[in-house]
């Protein structure tokens, strides 16, 4: 039986999917980088735009042995007012592509992409967090001023360094 049929890569193919996945990250995400290295684990900052503007992100990504065929995991550090993200840190995040819409041709800075993407069109249909989701399609105004206070407090250049 190869080792791919168990979910896990050969020896030699995980190697270079590692280095691949480092490539694309160093390419097309300059705010993450291999923790000490180790290029199963990454940490950076994304920079939230619309209503996030100015908040500064951080998240860590760790690449199990069975990746590609599981998705990252990912911890996001910073407290965010968003109804696909618990308010709690680390948040647990509503996104399709950590589990049942991963697929093993996808990346890692795919997975970022996502992030960026989930931060910057909230979807109050599908919530984590109901308080926000209730807020933001009820009284938007309250809600984006709610976001505007947790960037403030939680997720400013000063508050995010203490993650990295």
């Amino acid at each position: 039986m190869e080792s791919s049929e168990v979910g896990m890569l050969s020896q030699s193919k995980w190697e270079k999917r590692l280095a691949q996945e480092y490539q694309l990250i160093r390419n097309y995400e300059p705010t993450f980088d291999a923790v000490y290295g180790d290029l199963t684990h990454y940490k950076g900052t994304i920079i939230g735009t619309g209503i996030y503007e100015g908040g500064v992100f951080v998240v860590e990504i760790f690449l199990q042995r069975t990746f590609p065929f599981t998705p990252p995991q990912v911890i996001w550090h910073t407290r965010i007012w968003h109804p696909n993200f618990t308010d709690e840190v680390p948040a647990r995040i509503c996104e399709s592509i950590l589990n049942k819409d991963w697929y093993p041709n996808m990346h890692v800075v795919s997975v970022i992409e996502a992030l960026k993407n989930l931060l910057a069109n909230p979807n109050p249909d599908d919530p984590l967090n109901a308080w926000a989701a209730h807020e933001m399609k009820n009284w938007p105004d309250r809600f984006i001023a709610r976001v505007r206070q947790y960037i403030s407090i939680y997720a400013t250049p000063e508050s995010s360094s203490l993650y990295l």
